[in-house]
């Protein structure tokens, strides 16, 4: 039998512990996929469905070597109230800097921007690129604002190929993703 090991570090901001994924988050995730609030997430899914989401993007981990960490807040209980971090599925080719908020009460709190300002210098010399995408649906005016406050940048010739027919956004019921283009640096 093989055995892998896996190092996710732990990460912490001022009101926030950033770890891996656990069993025990699955609960919190399934229960985000499947409300209204996934709209910008690839929409509501079955539990089925959602909790082999949740092991896919355990499994990025072991498989690349970082992905998604969990936040969870330093003044509460040791449930998520999103992930956030690096999400890289076989069928993108460039790493997307990426962010969920479960519950609608973190919402307008500054999590995001505070969890992605500590992940971003830390994901550089993991992922070893320079640049990174975020895709965020049209329409999803909170995520812009904290892709601007990350030092992202429209990139309209991506979104473009992105949402053009062959491209990884287009289908009739597919909604306009723009890309927001992360540069090694630019986050200050």
């Amino acid at each position: 039998m093989m055995s892998t090991t896996v190092d996710i570090p732990t990460l912490e901001t001022d009101r926030l512990i950033l770890r891996a994924p656990r069993l025990s988050d699955a609960e919190a995730y399934i229960a985000f996929k499947g409300s209204e609030r996934s709209r910008f997430t690839g929409g509501q899914i079955d539990r089925a469905q959602a909790a082999r989401n949740f092991f896919s993007i355990a499994g990025q981990w072991g498989l690349r070597g970082y992905g998604l960490f969990m936040a969870v807040r330093k003044d509460s209980t040791d449930t998520p109230i999103g992930g956030f971090g690096i999400f890289h599925p076989l069928t993108q080719a460039e790493p997307e800097f990426g962010w969920t908020l479960y519950d609608g009460a973190s919402e307008g709190k500054g999590f995001v921007t505070e969890a992605m300002r500590r992940i971003i210098p830390w994901a550089w010399d993991v992922i070893g690129v320079n640049t990174a995408q975020s895709h965020i649906n049209e329409g999803n005016e909170p995520s812009v604002s904290v892709a601007k406050a990350l030092g992202a940048t429209f990139d309209a010739k991506e979104t473009e190929i992105a949402n053009a027919p062959g491209g990884d956004f287009h289908g009739d019921d597919m909604p306009l993703v723009n890309i927001w283009r992360h540069h090694k640096g630019a986050l200050t």
